[in-house]
């Protein structure tokens, strides 16, 4: 059964909130199990999980956002694929997120934090909150006559496209756990 991802959702997720700030998030569990359940993740307190499955660790919050503690705030920011690469390396310059080794992911890797169950944004919104309905850029160019596009996942139905590299779309950064 289809219905509003409102406190039942809410509920299933631990998504922060009331019902109606997550009206938008439509989630269709018809009796399956989630398909990026909380218990996946172990949170780090600091705006990163490690996925116990895959062992990567993701930032919880997509470029240009900040961890506040339990929500990210301010505006996710869109990038061509050459900025995302930058936004990468000057984090890691920094040491800003703790690690020198943040980079953007694989269609595989970001594909395996979509919510196969919930759409507007396909993502479990407790482990990445404020994560926006669009398409984010992954590490996977396209093989084929045009080597000026990469791969994006949209997070809104989690369809697949490529794109051209100076398109703008949003970012979040993953590592390999230790």
């Amino acid at each position: 059964m289809t219905g509003r991802c409102l406190s039942l959702c809410v509920a299933l997720l631990g998504l922060p909130g009331s019902a109606a700030t997550q009206a938008q998030q439509t989630c269709n569990l018809a009796g399956k199990a989630l398909s990026s359940p909380n218990s996946r993740y172990m949170d780090a307190g600091d705006g990163a999980v490690t996925d116990r499955n895959t062992q990567l660790m993701w930032m919880r919050c997509a470029a240009g956002q900040v961890w506040a503690g339990s929500v990210c705030t301010g505006a996710a920011t869109r990038h061509d694929w050459q900025a995302g690469q930058a936004v990468a390396s000057e984090i890691n310059r920094t040491g800003t997120h703790f690690f020198n080794d943040w980079r953007m992911p694989t269609l595989r890797e970001l594909a395996s934090v979509a919510e196969l169950h919930c759409s507007h944004p396909r993502i479990n919104l407790a482990m990445f909150p404020a994560t926006p309905s669009a398409p984010f850029w992954t590490s996977s160019a396209r093989v084929a006559r045009e080597q000026a596009e990469a791969y994006v996942l949209d997070f809104d139905v989690g369809a697949v496209a490529a794109a051209g590299k100076e398109a703008s779309h949003h970012l979040r950064l993953v590592r390999n756990a230790p």
